[in-house]
């Protein structure tokens, strides 16, 4: 039966779609340029903390000074310095030695000097340093910031050779958009370089021959279903120096056996250290990662709030999402991971209005959250175009992948964002406009249609069927009741989502939507009793626990009676599909077997 009156239904949804951005119900400036409140002034609402990258230089062999500014004055700083195991798969950092600075108060400018040859003594020099006259050198500052009360951690890393620096990948490399026969390799480095990516012994280079210091390498013409191995190689200055070697797996044709993880929000939480690591919780995230890939996950779909946000200072934003690519960046350089944008992935302009949390506006143009995203990650350039000019693109933030016999489609819950976007424009958190919305259902629909598309899977970071704090928001808002809104009607809000979720269980081959933003596990069954639009019954994962402050289960809502499982430990989602069936395992931090379920199957009990 599935999949058998898709394009009926889905045709007949289309028609009843909303009327331009003013819809069936007054939403008052939703989706219109922001009118941004002239009788306010802007102010700064930031926690930047290093006042830009550090920089390294060799005062002599075996030895090299780190320098770095901070905003605020600061006590003296560590650096925690040491190496890549060379055998270590994923690799990690191994620190092995401290250096610190000696003064005594507080001041801006820090300069620390690492005493190399301290990892070359008997039975230290574990990556061959000594050996080679040379090598890569990991380092961790960690500062103490007086505003805080509390300690800031920052992670770098610098190659050096005799009494030299020399071109170095500081970021990845990443591999993204792997197919049968093409991938994405991604890196940055120190300094402009020009760069190739050799899979196996056949390099391939950027179109543009230029020195930069960003990269993204399309590779093509790869054997399906293949283990390929890889390595970037850079050039400078007369030095060229080469990662380790990686390698990424592209699938075989006609693939009907997969297994990929699924997990959200990964920003920072309490109890110092790595839990909050620049915006991250590195301690949990890294955790998770590390065990979906050991378990055999073929790619990552993260579900958003990868960072804290909420900054107006754009170099802190990038900043910690440097900090989310580092933290992940050792399971990366194996396998794609999609990042979706959750409410927290944003750098905003506040407008003093007394209130303490201001009047906030997503930035503009390419200063945007959405234009600040697209530069970091890699992800598919297919979504919609902006149907209103000035608004962010949705590249690389709404799109979607098929994988074997999967359709895999990544929406915006948080595009154009406004806090108050009825009153001065812009886009409501959870609300779906109408550019994305019609986008939506014409890539469901061609899934529907598709028979090389047996399962289809949604993403998104605000819940439809949210499970705790965020029923106040999400795309539930109390069900849109102007009481409990403030005065507004916002029952455009769940009219959209019932609209939705309608098309995505219309094309008959519907398995789950997940979403974060709650921070706990929850596998619930949405059937038609919720809403006779609902034609078949889905799943709803949310999937929430990559490291954020936990949330308990709210109940008596009208979809608790469809909750089969709920936990607020931290963890993550493993999504097995074996031809028509769906089956899924969720893992606590500790390695607890939370939940586990075939997702083609139906209880409406």
């Amino acid at each position: 039966m599935r999949g058998k009156t898709a394009a009926v239904i889905l045709a007949t949804l289309s028609i009843s779609a909303f009327r331009g951005y003013g819809g069936s119900v007054e939403r008052g400036r939703v989706g219109e340029p922001p009118l941004r409140p002239t009788e306010y002034q802007r102010r700064k609402a930031d926690g930047l903390l290093l006042a830009g990258e550090p920089t390294v230089r060799m005062v002599k062999e075996l030895t090299a000074e780190v320098r770095f500014e901070t905003t605020v004055p600061c006590p003296a700083a560590a650096v925690h310095y040491g190496v890549y195991l060379p055998e270590q798969v994923p690799p990690l950092p191994e620190y092995r030695r401290c250096a610190r600075e000696r003064f005594d108060g507080f001041k801006r400018d820090h300069r620390v000097t690492l005493d190399i040859e301290r990892l070359l003594g008997v039975g230290l020099d574990a990556a061959g340093i000594g050996r080679r006259g040379g090598g890569v050198i990991v380092y961790r500052i960690e500062i103490y910031d007086p505003r805080i009360a509390s300690a800031a951690f920052f992670d770098h890393r610098f190659e050096f050779r005799g009494d030299e620096l020399v071109p170095t990948v500081i970021k990845g490399p990443f591999v993204d958009l792997v197919t049968e026969s093409t991938a994405v390799i991604s890196w940055d480095s120190d300094r402009p370089v020009r760069g190739t990516v050799f899979v196996g012994s056949e390099p391939f280079s950027p179109a543009e021959g230029s020195p930069a210091t960003h990269f993204e390498v399309p590779v093509t013409g790869l054997k399906p279903g293949k283990t390929h191995p890889y390595h970037v190689e850079i050039t400078s200055g007369g030095h060229t120096t080469s990662t380790r070697d990686y390698w990424f797996r592209t699938p075989k044709r006609g693939l009907t056996s997969l297994k990929f993880a699924v997990m959200g929000d990964s920003r920072s939480t309490y109890g110092g250290g790595e839990a909050d690591h620049g915006g991250v919780n590195r301690r949990v995230l890294s955790r998770l990662l590390l065990d979906a890939f050991h378990r055999g996950a073929r790619f990552i779909v993260h579900t958003g709030d990868l960072v804290d946000g909420y900054t107006t200072s754009a170099l802190e934003f990038e900043m910690q999402l440097a900090a989310f690519k580092n933290a992940v960046e050792p399971v990366g350089h194996y396998l794609p991971i999609y990042e979706l944008m959750g409410n927290h992935d944003v750098v905003i302009d506040v407008y003093e209005d007394g209130s303490r949390r201001g009047v906030r506006f997503d930035k503009s143009g390419r200063s945007s959250s959405e234009a600040l995203f697209a530069r970091s990650f890699v992800n598919p350039e297919n979504g919609p175009r902006p149907a209103v000019q000035g608004a962010p693109p949705y590249e690389e933030n709404v799109y979607y992948f098929d994988y074997g016999n999967c359709r895999f489609i990544v929406l915006n819950s948080n595009y154009w964002w406004s806090e108050q976007p009825e009153k001065y424009g812009g886009n409501l958190e959870g609300f779906i406009l109408d550019d994305q919305s019609t986008w939506l259902k014409q890539v469901l629909s061609q899934a529907a249609n598709d028979p090389r598309v047996e399962h289809i899977f949604l993403f998104a970071h605000e819940p439809m069927f949210p499970n705790g704090p965020h029923i106040k928001d999400g795309m539930w808002y109390y069900g849109g009741d102007p009481a409990r809104n403030g005065g507004v009607d916002r029952r455009y809000v769940v009219e959209r989502r019932d609209e939705l979720w309608a098309a995505f269980v219309a094309t008959g081959k519907a398995v789950f939507a997940a979403f974060g933003d709650e921070h706990n596990y929850c596998r619930t069954l949405i059937t038609p009793r919720i809403n006779p639009r609902f034609e078949r019954p889905a799943w709803e994962i949310i999937s929430g626990g990559a490291g954020a402050p936990f949330y308990d289960q709210v109940k008596d809502l009208p979809w608790t009676s469809g909750a089969r499982a709920f936990s607020a430990q931290a963890h993550y989602c493993l999504v097995e599909v074996e031809g028509s069936k769906v089956k899924i395992k969720t893992y606590g931090y500790n390695g607890q077997l939370i939940d586990r379920a075939v997702l083609t199957e139906f209880d409406e009990q």
